[in-house]
């Protein structure tokens, strides 16, 4: 019978619904006893001996030294004491949070209330205790009098941005193992009913927020207390055990989950199974030197602690990943890779590929690099893959096994080409560039790679790669592959661009192929861009990128999307606009189109339309029964192979799921600043694959003529264009790599296009 300890406060205290929790483990089997700290003396050597699992339900004082014993002698907690820790500062928790792309509020910390007075001048700020469990409250000041008036406090001060929330709710998001649920509240809640809420549907933004906090801190037990402001969600709060109010069987649930995870510990297995975490947590300190968790040990050192305090702190945040590992064998010494020249002769064993994906814009780059690694995964030689890519990003796509990801902080490019950070906004694009710079070395330095695909730059953004470029070069173990998709800009442009010495010498210098994307047959980058003879001799056209394999991956998540379509014979007409910064015309025309009688119109805004403009998408959709309207979908392949009739912009990815499907489209590209779009699209229509409408001639009307043409049998892409990218790629590494793959299609070589062999 399995042994249960709950730690709890004095047993006159408001305890939040445990005693049922209690019971209803009674029920499944097990023994639960709740440990009320503080009235009676616990000997934690003789605690350690009784009990299987324990659950930290009081993170007081008292409660977190007697979890701090349990955790040293290696008794099993539900919610790690190493967690709790950070939880408990403020500080630190809100670091990481954003340094994980949690949208979280403008926040401050200082040694004296006076060093505020410039963030005030900005707006009202929110006052609250830096450690939770202090008796001071949180308090909303607009001005030095107010914030004076709050008397002596605790020093550091901290402070966040205050965001006046939309309406009188506030909500709370629950995480629970695999399961995520919504609670809505009114604050302050007067009746049982308002205090304990009505359940909601967690959109896809919070989903990604849930999973990416869980993430953060390797744990999926968790409550978060988010404001929206100015139709914008911020996590003010996060809590390590929350009670669950307002969650339909709330109580049942979490015996459930205690239950399953003392289960898992009389077994030997981690608590927090890895599957249940969407999002990995980076790894521990000492291994990823300039990751992430530097910014823990960061905050930390601003807080009031010893130097044999802050080295202890500094162990527990190396355990946090080990809450979603299993259990390793005994260590054993790694064998050094030789040179790269040796490969085909050393023992067997996956090879390791890295995958660079640079962000910033939409989610193009990183779902070519999720097909790449799919194809990759599932033919010889099977590498071991890591992605690096925006967190915010990488976290969004279904991903196969034995494909992970280390995630780095977002930028945003600017209309000017600048680079800006999109959430770190009190953080210089210096510094999140450095950032960036050193987790994508530190990822290199223990992943070691024996190939790095980099996608479009060859030194990334503002140059972020030259550095790991460079040490992998001196190594001579990794090959390096710039990856590009075929259409890069107007012929102009890449001629200025690649003018550029320190890109040409990239090439040169550190890359052993370039893979293309594309068809010649359609778009001769080589030719088209006059690329020199010696950078030609490396390019191979891998041919478009098949996207009918996503589906594998895709289905279960789009499954109740496309159960609420009307079935077939009844029409679908689709409108996508890629990451959404730019698809507001499209998408508002598309609303007000007039749909064939027996089609229903799918529109998908993309995550990155501005709020005014979806917001005016909502509303225009109102009352216009026959359309469904979508914030954002991981991936689309499901709905494109529902879709008859698919009306887009001209981006990479949905020009390849157009053609691997084999759908009517029409393409409304953009045309500045860049005509990549225009560029690619024309060449399509020009082999009568699909039709394009210029933007300046988008309008409802032509929409709607568009949808109503009898346009005969779906276009034969698949006889007419080469799809085989990723039936190709694999074959195309393991000749870098020297080792057998399996059948091979033969790739167009640039140099024999353009007739230098």
């Amino acid at each position: 019978m399995l042994r249960i300890a709950i730690l709890l406060g004095r047993s006159f205290t408001d305890e939040h619904g445990m005693p049922e929790v209690v019971r209803l483990l009674g029920e499944l089997g097990a023994t639960a006893r709740p440990l009320h700290l503080g009235d009676d003396l616990i000997d934690v050597a003789r605690v350690r001996l009784d009990y299987d699992l324990y659950v930290l339900k009081n993170r007081k004082d008292l409660g977190m030294s007697v979890a701090a014993d349990l955790h040293r002698a290696g008794a099993a907690l539900l919610n790690p004491y190493p967690v709790a820790v950070l939880l408990r500062d403020r500080i630190v928790t809100f670091r990481v949070l954003r340094a994980a792309g949690v949208p979280v509020p403008e926040t401050f910390v200082a040694s004296h209330a006076s060093q505020l007075f410039p963030a005030l001048d900005r707006g009202p700020l929110i006052i609250r205790p830096h450690r939770r469990a202090r008796l001071r409250g949180s308090a909303v000041v607009s001005n030095a009098t107010e914030l004076a008036a709050l008397g002596p406090m605790e020093e550091p001060v901290f402070a966040q941005r205050y965001h006046a929330p939309d309406g009188p709710t506030y909500r709370k998001v629950y995480s629970l193992g695999s399961e995520r649920f919504g609670v809505v509240r009114v604050r302050p809640g007067r009746t049982p009913e308002e205090k304990r809420g009505h359940p909601f549907t967690l959109t896809p933004e919070l989903e990604d927020i849930a999973r990416r906090c869980g993430s953060a801190f390797g744990i999926d037990l968790f409550g978060l207390d988010i404001v929206e402001s100015e139709g914008r969600p911020y996590v003010i709060d996060i809590s390590s055990f929350p009670g669950f109010k307002g969650v339909s069987h709330g109580p049942r649930r979490l015996a459930r989950y205690i239950y399953a995870a003392a289960e898992r510990a009389v077994r030997g297995e981690s608590i927090v199974p890895g599957d249940s975490l969407s999002i990995q947590p980076a790894a521990g300190y000492r291994a990823f030197r300039g990751s992430t968790l530097d910014l823990v040990l960061q905050a930390l050192t601003t807080t009031p602690a010893t130097a044999e305090e802050l080295d202890e702190i500094q162990k527990l945040v190396d355990e946090i990943r080990l809450r979603v590992e299993a259990p390793k064998p005994a260590p054993r010494a790694r064998p050094v890779r030789p040179p790269l020249a040796a490969l085909a002769t050393r023992e067997a064993a996956s090879p390791r590929v890295a995958m660079y994906s640079q962000g910033m814009v939409g989610f193009g780059h990183i779902r070519r690099n999720a097909s790449i690694a799919q194809a990759l995964r599932t033919a010889p030689p099977s590498p071991a893959i890591v992605l690096i890519a925006e967190a915010w990003q990488a976290g969004a796509l279904p991903m196969p096994e034995g494909v992970d990801c280390v995630t780095l902080p977002a930028l945003r490019r600017e209309p000017d080409g600048a680079y800006n950070p999109r959430f770190l906004l009190d953080v210089s694009d210096q510094e999140l560039i450095a950032l960036r710079s050193r987790v994508i070395r530190s990822a290199m330095q223990v992943f070691e790679p024996d190939v790095l695909i980099v996608d479009h730059l060859p030194l990334g953004v503002a140059n972020e790669l030259t550095g790991t470029l460079e040490r992998l070069r001196k190594r001579g173990n990794t090959r390096c592959v710039l990856g590009m998709r075929e259409v890069l800009y107007d012929p102009e442009t890449v001629h200025r661009t690649w003018s550029d010495r320190a890109n040409l010498d990239a090439i040169r210098e550190h890359y052993d192929a370039i893979w293309i994307y594309g068809d010649p047959a359609v778009y001769d980058a080589v030719r088209e861009y006059g690329l020199p003879d010696d950078i030609a001799a490396r390019v191979r056209y891998t041919g478009y990128l098949d996207q009918r394999p996503r589906l594998e991956f895709a289905e279960a998540q789009a499954g109740p999307l496309l159960a609420s379509l009307p079935p077939p014979p009844g029409r679908v007409a689709l409108c996508v606009v890629g990451g959404g910064h730019d698809g507001g015309a499209l998408a508002e025309a598309f609303l007000e189109t007039d749909l064939p009688p027996d089609t229903s119109g799918v529109l998908v805004t993309g995550p990155l339309m501005p709020g005014e403009q979806r917001q005016g998408v909502y509303q225009r959709a109102q009352g216009r029964s026959r359309f469904h309207v979508l914030e954002f979908v991981p991936d689309p392949t499901p709905l494109i192979e529902r879709a008859d009739r698919v009306i887009a912009m001209g981006g990479y990815n949905t020009i390849c799921e157009v053609l691997s499907f084999e759908k009517h489209a029409l393409i409304v590209p953009r045309v500045r600043p860049e005509p990549e779009q225009w560029i690619r699209a024309e060449r399509l229509r020009d082999m009568g694959l699909v039709d394009v409408l210029h933007p300046e001639q988008l309008d409802p009307r032509a929409l709607t003529e568009w949808l109503a043409r009898d346009l005969g049998p779906p276009p034969a892409s698949r006889s007419r264009i080469d799809l085989g990218g990723l039936t190709r790629i694999p074959g195309l590494l393991a000749e870098l790599l020297g080792v057998p793959a399996g059948p091979l299609q033969p790739a167009a070589s640039a140099a024999a296009v353009v007739g230098l062999t």
